[in-house]
């Protein structure tokens, strides 16, 4: 690794940032290729976004919280804490993953196949299936911020939109586009096998940290890694079957894994 290699990375992660938040405008000199070097830096984007939800919950808890409220006072204080993260969330990502989460669970509820598939996919209209999908991830969402938040757990909350984002780059990197100059398209671009192994090196750090810290069980390890990699190749294989990834597939992959590692952490 050169040190030119390394003079690029403050520019790359203003560009990533850039891209998958609100916090900060994009470089004028920002072009596609920017955002296919930047791929890379999702993941630190993600702890970015999580380090700033995870402030406003604990803040929101803090707030809220009375000891004289006792048991029922304090988890309605942790559910207010967990809304207030997803709105947080919400608002840093301009609900850009949100966005892909519905239109992918418009498509594939359809059944179609084909260009019909990509028809619905691109359709801006919220339809029953993606509504479905925004309830059933926004409801288990804010069900397991609850109980880490209940129990004082915030170290999984400020890691988990980095796992969702490293576990887009496992699908990028082993997808296809269907696209190649669309956002998927970049994205596969600059997403590599050798980048995956290095994300499941982050995932390994990020995992060992929740453990370390939390009451969680040991068991519910391998649970993870397993589920994991069923929801990713399930979505590779959706890819395959459609005829190649786009954003929606990404902006998915990330909410959906993102709830995952909630879910098995509490």
């Amino acid at each position: 690794m050169s040190l030119t290699t390394v003079a690029t990375w403050p520019g790359r992660f203003h560009d990533a940032l850039a891209f998958l938040t609100r916090l900060i405008p994009p470089r004028t000199n920002c072009t596609a290729a920017s955002l296919t070097a930047a791929v890379p830096f999702f993941a630190p984007v993600g702890l970015v976004v999580g380090a700033l939800c995870t402030v406003a919950a604990v803040a929101a808890l803090w707030a809220f919280d009375k000891p004289e409220y006792g048991f029922a006072g304090h988890c309605l204080a942790a559910a207010i804490a967990a809304w207030v993260w997803i709105l947080c969330e919400i608002w840093s990502t301009r609900g850009l993953h949100w966005d892909g989460l519905s239109d992918l669970g418009d498509a594939t509820g359809s059944g179609a196949v084909g260009e019909k598939f990509w028809t619905i996919l691109r359709d801006s209209r919220l339809g029953a299936f993606g509504a479905l999908h925004l309830l059933a991830a926004f409801s288990g969402l804010w069900i397991s911020l609850t109980a880490h938040l209940a129990q004082g757990q915030w170290i999984a909350l400020a890691l988990a939109p980095a796992w969702g984002r490293a576990a887009c780059i496992w699908l990028a990197a082993y997808s296809v586009p269907y696209e190649q100059r669309s956002l998927g398209g970049l994205a596969c671009a600059g997403s590599t096998p050798q980048l995956a192994r290095w994300q499941i090196l982050l995932a390994a750090g990020m995992v060992v940290l929740v453990f370390v810290t939390s009451s969680c069980p040991f068991w519910r390890l391998p649970l993870l890694g397993l589920g994991q990699f069923v929801l990713v190749h399930s979505m590779i294989d959706k890819t395959r079957l459609h005829g190649g990834v786009s954003g929606d597939f990404l902006g998915a992959c990330i909410q959906w894994s993102q709830l995952w590692f909630l879910l098995v952490t509490v």
